[in-house]
């Protein structure tokens, strides 16, 4: 079976200078190819810094699939690109190239908060997970990372316009809240049970809740007799629910 790869990373902004210290898994790196289909090959995100980011529920910077379709932004703002085959091949070559196949963790011990690239690798569905301090002192890595921007992409290395992503399931992420004169859930799924995801409760609208829900903002909601705190995340098309993203 051809290798599936799954790259995931982020690009952050790390708050001081200090001493870098790489730990090495000892696995060595594997040959990786694009198998064909719609499987996730890349993806970016942020981990860390004095904010917490990257936990439970967060939303990806960028991924990555292997039909080319790649979807970048944050919070509710997310747009689909489509790249050709050979952007594909060229971003995965790169990142192999790179040694992000290889998992190691790149510290500085000066820094108490740091931010991080967290890069996963994922051959034959085995994922390699690589964790970089910003900013990124290997400039393999930095050049892959530098790649996975839209704007700097060729017109050529697009296989069709971009457009606004509609996702086709969208997580509530509740927690209780205490305003009062909350508007009404207007969805038949209700906010108080579900999957946990970090502190708050997740639940999947789908269909034309999904399309119709005000994604990317908290909102005062009240449901049952209660009220909460609701944060509208779209679901990407590898998430196919709370779990995921859990």
């Amino acid at each position: 079976m051809k290798a599936m790869v799954v790259v995931a990373a982020a690009l952050l902004a790390a708050g001081c200078a200090g001493r870098s210290e790489a730990k090495l898994d000892p696995t060595p790196a594997p040959s990786v190819s694009v198998s064909p289909g719609t499987g996730l090959v890349l993806r970016t995100s942020t981990s860390g810094g004095i904010a917490g980011l990257g936990g439970p529920g967060s939303l990806p910077d960028f991924s990555l699939y292997g039909d080319g379709r790649a979807i970048a932004g944050s919070s509710g703002t997310l747009t689909e690109y489509r790249l050709t085959p050979q952007a594909v091949r060229r971003i995965v070559s790169a990142a192999q190239d790179a040694g992000l196949a290889t998992p190691r963790t790149v510290e500085s011990p000066n820094m108490a908060d740091a931010m991080y690239a967290v890069v996963t690798f994922v051959v034959d569905g085995h994922p390699r997970t690589t964790r970089l301090v910003e900013p990124v002192s290997d400039t393999k890595a930095a050049a892959v990372l530098a790649m996975l921007n839209p704007s700097t992409w060729a017109r050529g290395d697009l296989a069709a316009a971009p457009h606004p992503y509609r996702p086709a399931k969208v997580a509530a992420l509740a927690l209780p809240g205490s305003a009062t004169g909350a508007p009404r859930w207007p969805y038949a799924t209700p906010l108080g049970s579900g999957t946990r995801v970090g502190t708050r409760t997740c639940t999947v609208l789908t269909g034309a809740a999904a399309r119709k829900a005000p994604i990317g903002r908290w909102r005062d909601w009240a449901d049952h007799g209660r009220s909460y705190r609701v944060l509208l995340r779209p679901l990407l098309p590898d998430e196919a629910d709370c779990t995921a993203i859990a």
